[in-house]
């Protein structure tokens, strides 16, 4: 296997931290991605593992932008979430 720089190392030790916060369908598709990838994984009762040092950088890309549009999804969702809560506050 090839050494990968500090870099890509943190980089793929903050999409460990970031697949553990995905909601259940989130991480759904962050597994097929996984799977179209053909990245090997094993599965047991405890959920499916997978080595992100060992995927490969076009698998790593994809899973990152999936990722980012979560995080986006999720800031949005807040966002409106606020307005409504404040337009709610303003009604009464």
């Amino acid at each position: 296997m090839d050494t990968i720089s500090n870099t890509d190392y943190d980089s793929r030790k903050q999409m460990l931290a970031d697949l553990k916060i995905l909601s259940k369908t989130e991480s759904l598709k962050a597994f097929e991605i996984i799977k179209q990838n053909n990245v090997e994984y094993s599965e047991n009762s405890n959920g499916i593992f997978f080595d992100l040092l060992k995927i490969s950088n076009k698998a790593f890309k994809e899973l990152d932008m999936y990722i980012e549009f979560c995080k986006k999804v999720r800031i949005e969702q807040n966002l409106r979430d606020e307005d409504e809560r404040i337009a709610q506050e303003n009604l009464q």
